[in-house]
């Protein structure tokens, strides 16, 4: 519709105007009255007229006038079509026939009169993907596209949506994120797909653990499980560490939808990270099996260390090395003696000849694997010890277990490293017949192997060490004994020989230790004489204990894994710091990082230095749910670690969740709407309240149109050619 008008802005005050255009009048008469003298009446009065309209037309400039002009445009209202993309979308909808987001193309897009083609005919439709981002995509794109790998986010996807003149309509299965935001005011209207009925499933929609146990200490795992489709079902929920079965639990359902929450104890037994499995055998006819079991991490740690000490006599070296142990209240020692020797007579067994008498069988057979470490202080042990119980020990130690041997006089090798199961894993062999020598006394000093070793590191300067180790007092008293190839030695003699006193290894899973000496007391009384105090040997006695049971502190290189849940899609990052003794710059090498994912296929990774020396950042994403094996390697020193992964378990639950929509709509201002017939009401009762219009004014200025300026040029030249032509000129 277009309407039209002239209006007038004056740019003088209107009394001016008129005073100039009276004044201009008389002007006119006047000049009448002159020329009518010497023209006839009508010729004076047609050049008086002449010249009247052209002072009238340029006086009416004065009033500035213009011609408006209206115009009136009906305008659609905007609509908003979502269509949700998230996983659960991709399920079997009403029937089986199709999916659920073939459900929501085929409402869309299909049929005599497509919805999608009736609401363009209504309104400005814009078409969204409604995944883990808002994307525009047009009617082409719908028909072939496809679900996402991320729970849709409708919160942020309404903020970006946010206008005055929008309306939205959702279509979805409800399994979306929504969080209600006074922010937001765009009404929803919910579409809902699909429905519980014919749903089947079982799944575990939550599991609480701690992510730190202490071992020998019972752990729970609730676990909360959610069916639909099934009643009168008893199935086991079963709790897995790797293949080993942990614990199960039967679990009735009776009735649909249910949600039961149980618990799953258990008694840890070894340290160390455990990577633990929660699952539910699949059932006939269910949709999602995925959901069916849940990867969890557990770390298991030692309360205390226990320490299980033999010794063949009660010498000093026992009573100084019982004291640093009972020293540290994070270590649990039991200890026995040996107080008489077979050479005594006396008329009772020799397992009893102690203050208590040792449980040899119920030690080595039952107990042993309670233990952290074994040591054996100066010990002659086929004496007190029956050969059948070696391959206990040996087994001990390659399960994991440490094993220390001190030297002494009675200290006892066999030759025979087949034969006997405790030599075949020292890192140490005798070499002379006599294998214990006290005729003069022996300074010790470190092995090239020592300088970086966590054992004999007291300090992170190397010249400092060094001189540390040469302050130690001499000893009385050492063993004979030479390395194997698989021993590293820290310590040896300073006196060119370099006999070995103090031997690390490994056998397993585990790591023994050889001191070659009963006189490693004198390390204490020797530096309290000097004034040095005790530290030293303090310390010395503590890092082998920490050393021989793995403490993650003392390894050449260590990773601090996240504490935090790591799921799928989400970067998953660690710190790691690699000690001198692991650095690779003096081997010329560097660090390197290897992933691997639960199928033992290597995926990338991520590894940088930080500012801080020896400290890396390494990151990798995880694309499935399981356990990850991550790979650090040195030159010298290579430390695996597993990560779990899971998926987030609240995309597990895939049910249609038609409450949800009703909860979008009510908290929108909108609808929770049927399909069909019902749809299209709705949406054209909306569009009735109000199709908004706008009017669109324009002003064209009178005096700056070329017409004016014609006439008054043709009024003032036809005036001046009458003149001319009649003589007056």
């Amino acid at each position: 519709m277009s309407l039209s008008k002239i209006t007038i802005a004056p740019v003088f005050p209107l009394w001016l105007i008129l005073l100039l255009l009276f004044l201009g009048l008389a002007a006119v008469i006047i000049q009448y009255w002159l020329i009518q003298r010497r023209l006839n009446r009508s010729r004076a009065f047609g050049i008086s007229l002449l010249r009247l309209g052209a002072i009238a037309l340029i006086l009416s400039f004065a009033l500035n006038p213009f011609l408006v002009v209206r115009n009136e445009y009906k305008v659609n209202r905007t609509l908003d079509l979502l269509v949700d993309t998230s996983p659960s979308m991709g399920l079997s909808g009403n029937g089986g026939k199709g999916s659920r987001l073939d459900e929501a193309k085929g409402l869309l897009l299909e049929g005599p009169k497509p919805l999608l083609k009736s609401l363009s005919e209504m309104f400005d439709v814009r078409l969204y993907a409604l995944g883990e981002s808002l994307r525009s995509i047009d009617g082409g794109e719908l028909a072939n596209m496809g679900v996402g790998e991320n729970r849709a986010d409708l919160t942020d996807a309404l903020r970006k949506l946010s206008t005055k003149n929008s309306q939205a309509i959702l279509f979805s299965d409800g399994n979306l994120r929504f969080e209600k935001s006074n922010s937001i005011s765009t009404p929803i209207m919910t579409v809902p797909l699909s429905n519980l009925k014919g749903y089947k499933d079982i799944l575990i929609k939550a599991v609480k653990a701690p992510v730190l146990a202490f071992r020998d200490r019972e752990v729970s795992i609730d676990v909360t499980i959610k069916s639909y489709g099934y009643i009168g079902l008893t199935l086991p929920v079963v709790l897995k560490d790797g293949s080993r079965l942990l614990t199960a639990k039967n679990l009735r359902i009776n009735e649909s939808p249910a949600e039961v929450t149980l618990s799953l104890p258990f008694i840890p037994e070894k340290i160390g990270q455990h990577n633990l499995h929660v699952s539910i055998p699949p059932q006939f006819g269910e949709s999602l099996t995925s959901n069916n079991h849940v990867h969890l991490s557990l770390k298991v740690v030692r309360d205390k260390i226990r320490i299980l000490m033999i010794s063949g006599s009660p010498s000093l070296n026992y009573r100084f090395m019982r004291m640093a142990l009972k020293n540290d209240p994070s270590l649990d020692l039991l200890s026995f003696v040996i107080l008489r020797t077979p050479s005594d007579i006396l008329n009772v067994p020799l397992q009893e000849q102690s203050l208590i008498p040792i449980p040899v069988e119920t030690l080595f057979s039952k107990e042993l694997k309670n233990f952290d470490l074994l040591i054996f202080d100066n010990l002659p042990y086929p004496t007190y010890i029956s050969p059948n119980y070696y391959g206990n020990v040996r087994d001990f130690v390659k399960e994991g277990g440490g094993f220390a041997m001190i030297g002494g006089p009675n200290f006892y090798y066999d030759k025979g490293e087949t034969v006997n199961p405790i030599g075949e894993m020292l890192p140490i062999r005798v070499m002379e017949k006599e294998n214990y020598h006290r005729s003069t006394l022996t300074e010790v000093k470190l092995s090239r192997g020592g300088v970086a070793h966590p054992i004999t590191q007291f300090s992170s300067d190397e010249g400092e060490n060094l001189n540390l180790w040469q302050e130690m007092p001499a000893l009385d008293g050492i063993n004979l004994l030479e390395p194997k190839g698989s021993g590293t030695v820290l310590l040896e003699s300073a006196d060119g020989n370099f006999r070995p006193i103090l031997t690390v290894g490994s056998y397993g899973k585990g790591r023994v230790l050889v001191l070659a000496t009963d006189h490693s007391w004198k390390w204490y009384m020797g530096m309290v004489a000097k004034g040095k105090g005790n530290w030293a040997y303090l310390r010395f006695i503590e890092r082998i204990v920490r050393w021989l049971t793995k403490d993650p502190s003392l390894d050449p290189i260590q990773i601090n894994l996240p504490e935090s849940e790591r799921t799928i899609g989400q970067e998953t990052e660690f710190r790691m710091k690699v000690s001198e003794e692991g650095s690779p710059k003096s081997k010329g090498g560097m660090v390197s990082l290897s992933v691997f994912n639960p199928d033992g296929i290597k995926i990338g990774s991520k590894l940088k230095a930080t500012k801080q020396s020896g400290e890396y950042f390494g990151s990798f994403l995880p694309e499935k749910g399981g356990t990850y094996k991550v790979m650090i390697e040195t030159p010298t020193f290579r430390l695996e670690e597993s990560i779990v992964v899971s998926e987030r378990l609240e995309s597990f639950d895939a049910a249609p969740d038609h409450e949800s929509l009703k909860i979008i709509s009510a908290s929108t201002g909108g609808k929770f709407l049927e399909k069909g017939d019902v749809l299209l009401k709705e949406v054209e009762a909306y569009r009735g309240k109000g199709q908004n219009s706008f009017v669109e004014e324009k002003r064209f200025p009178l005096w700056s149109m070329p017409y004016a300026l014609i006439t008054i040029l043709a009024l003032l030249g036809t005036e001046w050619y009458l003149r001319r032509k009649w003589g007056l000129i």
